[in-house]
């Protein structure tokens, strides 16, 4: 498997850099997969990740719609964005011409494989030509 970093999309509307290296055209490799499931073990996370599957929304709306405090919400969507499952996006609200920050998954399905040697977690892509993304990580020996 060869591991050539995703190019991320450049400007203002870009998203931060997830920690991704593409494997094939519908493959990534995740670069911490130990990151990416602490995230995940977190129940606040993922009610903030569950909340913008269906479409995207700003911080605000978040918090709304989790029943979190605004600063929670903030606070796991940014650790969405650190472990690459979301990326964020200008909008300009057409009534009063402010610009909102949302977020969106840049995942469709998160799975995740354990066996003797490596925990493996594969990403499959929200975003049209975008990949999968898959990592292991060594399972430590038992001395």
């Amino acid at each position: 498997m060869s591991s050539e970093p995703v190019r991320p999309r450049v400007g203002p509307d870009a998203p931060k850099a997830a920690p991704h290296a593409k494997n094939r055209d519908d493959e990534w490799h995740h670069d911490d997969p130990t990151a990416l499931l602490d995230a995940l073990g977190d129940e606040y996370t993922r009610a903030a990740f569950q909340a913008v599957l269906d479409r995207p929304r700003s911080g605000r709306e978040v918090a709304a719609a989790t029943a979190m405090s605004r600063p929670t919400a903030f606070r796991r969507l940014n650790t969405l964005l650190e472990v690459g499952l979301l990326e964020t996006e200008r909008r300009i609200d057409a009534a009063d011409g402010h610009h909102h920050k949302v977020y969106r998954p840049v995942v469709e399905s998160i799975s995740v494989t354990i066996d003797d040697e490596a925990v493996a977690v594969v990403l499959e892509s929200a975003l049209p030509a975008s990949p999968q993304v898959e990592q292991s990580t060594p399972v430590p020996a038992n001395d």
